[in-house]
């Protein structure tokens, strides 16, 4: 008898892991992360994609987001995340630039690999969290 007292409270709080995980990957994306490499299939095209090492992004807690660095500029928008899926949305305020990724983490890596067209789910991004 005693252990049907204890199921739903073990119950209760695997839930309550479960959803604090999901919250918890949401708050890791806020700040700011540097780009280390840029990969298109299997080619290492950081070089091209960062020539000046000097990209990054900021996740703010808002929703809103900003990036910079060469070769593109700054840009900002509006940012929304799947946690159950662990896809990011961006809304850029640039025309035509929306973009949709599936995100990992690794330690302090973020990698966001492109969905959406074959041509970006061949891009995956590997950044580094700096704030």
């Amino acid at each position: 008898m005693r252990q049907l007292r204890i199921l739903p409270l073990v119950l209760l709080m695997a839930g309550l892991f479960s959803f604090s995980g999901k919250k918890d990957l949401k708050r890791r994306l806020v700040g700011k992360w540097t780009m280390v490499k840029v990969y298109d299939g299997d080619n290492d095209v950081t070089e091209k994609h960062n020539p000046k090492n000097n990209r990054w992004i900021k996740f703010n807690r808002n929703g809103s987001f900003e990036s910079g660095g060469d070769p593109h500029g700054y840009n900002d928008g509006e940012w929304e995340f799947d946690s159950k899926k662990k896809v990011l949305f961006l809304d850029s305020n640039t025309k035509d630039d929306d973009s949709e990724w599936k995100v990992s983490f690794e330690g302090n890596k973020m990698i966001m690999r492109g969905i959406g067209t074959p041509r970006q789910e061949g891009f995956k991004l590997i950044s580094k969290k700096v704030e």
